[in-house]
């Protein structure tokens, strides 16, 4: 009977873990899906400045060559990204500073700005797995809670800033990159429909009598 009440829990606890680990799966999925189409629309809207920078040349007739067109959409292209991302690496190079001048004042170069104990991981929760017992088929045992969000109120808070500083600056750049290589990829779309050779879709009898009206 025992056995019975031990195996019927066994097996309680192993459907709880698989419905668990389904969930987990699908909402990764999902947000991964979401993440994906997000990037789609934000490379879309950065492309599309090469239309801004573009068309009034284009509509004007100044810039009737492909190779003209590519030369100068590339040109406006890398002075935007160098114009915006001078912002994200000033940001960068004072988180650097910060870090540099902290760790040259207390001296322990091994301090970090991650873990539980000194750094931004205090503000979240942490476990500690290396006790960790695995209990088949889906069971886990003997895992502790390490920390709970709290903040930092000694000087190492300053590890805070510094993350703070570094992670938005390294992040606008990415940003800026991805943005620059949206705008080559649309320029190359854009070459390839204005300038385009293909006769697929031209009537050519409409252009024979506009040539020859009698």
């Amino acid at each position: 009977m025992n056995s019975l009440i031990i195996l019927n829990k066994t097996l309680e606890s192993t459907w709880k873990t698989i419905l668990i680990l389904v969930v987990v799966i699908v909402a990764i999925f999902a947000l991964f899906g979401l993440i994906g189409r997000l990037v789609e629309k934000i490379m879309y809207s950065q492309g599309k400045k090469i239309d801004k920078f573009m068309s009034p040349l284009i509509l004007s007739g100044l810039v009737n060559e492909e190779k003209e067109f590519h030369k100068i959409a590339t040109q406006k292209s890398r002075f935007y990204f160098f114009k915006t991302s001078i912002i994200p690496l000033l940001f960068i190079l004072i988180g650097f500073l910060m870090w540099l001048i902290y760790h040259l004042i207390i001296g322990n170069w091994n301090e970090s700005i991650f873990n539980d104990k000194t750094g931004i991981g205090t503000l979240f929760f942490t476990w500690d797995f290396s006790k960790a017992t695995y209990y088949p088929p889906l069971g886990f045992g003997n895992i502790t809670l390490q920390n709970t969000p709290h903040f930092l109120t000694s000087v190492q808070a300053i590890n805070y800033f510094i993350f703070l500083f570094i992670f938005i600056g390294l992040f606008w750049y990415l940003f800026n990159v991805q943005g620059y290589i949206s705008r080559m990829l649309r320029i190359k779309k854009l070459e390839d429909r204005i300038f385009s050779k293909d006769l697929e879709n031209v009537d050519l009898g409409v252009l024979f009598n506009q040539d020859n009206p009698n």
